[in-house]
Order: structure tokens, then sequence, then C-alpha cells
């Protein structure tokens, strides 16, 4: 997920769309955190490059493999659906409510980040997933890249309330 600042009116891309699934218009999507949020909410937002956003209805959607593929209301042959390009997003009120200790990627992006003696780290730019798990890049105080494993063994806390995220990490660690 790149790092963007987005104001409550604007969708946050949440799926990269893939290309076309099957013969009566359905899309494949390759979503950038767990999908829920998009099979959670039928207000999509088609977004491209230096377009305006688009919005979408999702008629239906579901998982398939490891990404998600929909039916979207307008689109009803594989030609529409593989000449849509871009990403899928919604409005951030959109997204459904998380359970305890859970939280979104872009309610951290921006995010302090201190270390557990309370030294500040830097910045979170942006997470990405690197398969075995997510990974904070952090914009360190230093000027350099610190990328930090988003795992238990090393996020101690995140306050969403200080908009802070206190992990188990050593300044001479970059």
């Amino acid at each position: 997920m790149e790092d963007t600042k987005n104001s409550a009116a604007e969708p946050i891309a949440l799926g990269a769309l893939c290309g076309a699934y099957g013969l009566k218009g359905w899309v494949r999507v390759l979503p950038f955190q767990d999908g829920d949020a998009l099979l959670d909410s039928k207000n999509w937002f088609h977004l491209t490059r230096g377009g305006e956003p688009q919005p979408m209805t999702m008629e239906s959607a579901k998982f398939h493999g490891k990404g998600i593929v929909a039916k979207l209301k307008g689109i009803d042959t594989p030609e529409a659906a593989a000449a849509l390009k871009g990403a899928v997003g919604l409005l951030r009120e959109d997204f459904p409510d998380l359970g305890e200790d859970e939280v979104y990627w872009v309610d951290i992006i921006g995010a302090k980040v201190v270390n557990t003696k309370g030294e500040e780290i830097g910045t979170v730019r942006s997470i990405t997933d690197n398969g075995a798990h997510d990974v904070l890049e952090v914009n360190g105080v230093k000027g350099k890249m610190i990328l930090i494993p988003l795992v238990p063994e090393y996020v101690e806390l995140v306050d969403m309330e200080k908009k802070e995220v206190t992990v188990d990490w050593s300044l001479d660690w970059d």
C-alpha cells in the first residue's frame, strides 16, 4: 500500500483489478490486505491513476483462491470485465468494524514509531505483505528506510488515540 493521504471523502484502494473471470462479466480482484472489507460493502469505487473515482455497485463477491471474484452492476461480459484496469476501493466510512487489537493498514500510515525505551524510530510510510507476514516501512529519523516485521515479537502496541506504534526495536538496528 502506497503512502497516500486520504480525506474521509476519498476512496481508499483495497485491491487491484486483475481481469475477467468466467463468461458473465465477473472480475478478479487481488486484495491488498485480507479482502473482508470489500466483501462487506456493496459501494465500491473504480480507481485509476489520474482519473476521478467512479462509483460501482458490487452485486456479488466471494473469495476464490488468493483473491476475490466479483460481479459488478453493468459489467455483463468478459470483455467489459477485462477492460477494467486499476484498482477498487471503498470510502473509509464503509469499512466494517474491527475486533479488539485489529487495525486497518490505512489507519496507521503516518503514525509515529517509538521503541520500548521511548526513543523515536520514525514514521510509518507504508505497510507491505512479504508473504510470510506484514512489514512496517518506516521513514527513520536518521533518513533511512527501516523495515520492521509487523508481528507480536516486535510490535508491542498500536495506540490509535496517540497515532503511535511502539516496537521492540533498537535505534542502532537500522
